[in-house]
């Protein structure tokens, strides 16, 4: 079942953040709280809260929790729906119902999930860009996290094929591009679409196990799926040359992120100059993917044989189940041909 509720307090509006805002929430309140208290500062006109379903009745109170705080201290004026689900959709499935939803009700928005702590400069950032791109097909997203920042960059931002959705903004009509099934991929795959993206054969690979696996896995996650269209379509993302999100959701209470990358250990959160100083040109910054590349994805020889031989067990059911057996059996053998 799915519980909507639409709270309108109050019609003077003036001093207040413009554009709509996503908050995807579930269990962890600490992480939460820091979150909204951002959001709060600058006072949203709209506000959409989505939570998806507690897995099992442990979680349960922990889930209620964190609507309730939302819920009981939005103590401005603002226009609040919800979308609380009863029923767990996971990882994958639950952000992107929360999005479809965001952009049935809005053309454009940022979307901020629990543990993405935004600077205050991030709204202004990306309420500007949505403006000044937003006729602009070729930008797809706007992000607010930057691994690698550059305080001396000429501009305020810069342009990159990768996309690292740690709270961002777009366009309904970017949005309608995702497919979470990546229905297309098997035909896709033999095209040389990827030529688009890198001439490097290592980092071809990598996104053909990636795009392997949420073809076969599209519960996983759902921001690949969209990275997905992106590379496709050969859309681009504006990534700010200071960072303005860090994750705080870091820890054992993660799904996917339950340990600190070491070249993220240091990364601070930074406050953007205004006015914005805009590029001239749309290039991108070929410097920055690279790195994007190689720490960030940590894409190697390594790493994307490791991600093959993962897809060739998932896909192996007999394999899989048996591959402990197989191994033994097979290292016994040459054992006792070399004895």
């Amino acid at each position: 079942m799915k519980l909507l509720i639409y709270l309108r307090v109050g019609k003077n509006k003036m001093n207040q953040f413009g554009k709509p805002i996503l908050f995807v929430v579930f269990n962890r309140l600490d992480a939460t709280k820091r979150v909204f208290e951002q959001i709060k500062k600058v006072k949203p006109i709209k506000l959409y809260v989505a939570s998806d379903g507690p897995r099992n009745e442990a979680e349960k109170e922990k889930v209620m929790q964190v609507r309730n705080f939302i819920i009981n201290n939005v103590d401005w004026k603002c226009d609040v729906k919800t979308r609380f689900r009863d029923k767990n959709l996971g990882v994958g499935f639950g952000p992107n119902d929360a999005i479809d939803w965001f952009f049935s009700h809005e053309e454009e928005g940022i979307i901020l999930e629990h543990d993405c702590l935004p600077s205050i400069s991030f709204f202004h950032f990306c309420s500007e860009l949505l403006d000044k791109y937003r006729n602009n097909k070729k930008i797809a997203v706007i992000q607010g996290f930057n691994p690698f920042p550059k305080k001396d960059y000429p501009y305020s931002y810069f342009f990159s094929k990768y996309d690292l959705k740690w709270g961002w903004a777009t366009w309904r009509d970017r949005w309608q591009y995702q497919d979470m099934y990546t229905k297309d991929w098997p035909h896709i795959k033999k095209t040389d679409f990827l030529d688009m993206i890198t001439k490097d054969n290592v980092v071809k690979l990598f996104w053909i196990t990636i795009f392997d696996q949420i073809h076969r896995n599209p519960n996983l996650t759902w921001d690949t799926q969209f990275t997905y269209q992106l590379f496709k379509k050969n859309l681009l993302t504006i990534t700010p040359r200071q960072n303005l999100i860090l994750n705080i959701g870091y820890g054992k209470e993660a799904t996917n992120t339950t340990w600190v990358p070491a070249h993220l250990k240091g990364l601070k959160l930074e406050e953007l100059d205004f006015p914005l100083i805009h590029p001239k040109d749309i290039e991108i910054n070929e410097e920055y993917d690279r790195l994007i590349e190689k720490v960030q994805f940590n894409i190697n020889h390594l790493s994307v044989l490791r991600r093959k031989f993962r897809n060739f067990l998932e896909s192996n059911k007999f394999l899989r189940d048996n591959f402990l057996p197989i191994f033994l059996f097979l290292y016994r053998s040459y054992k006792k041909f070399k004895g």
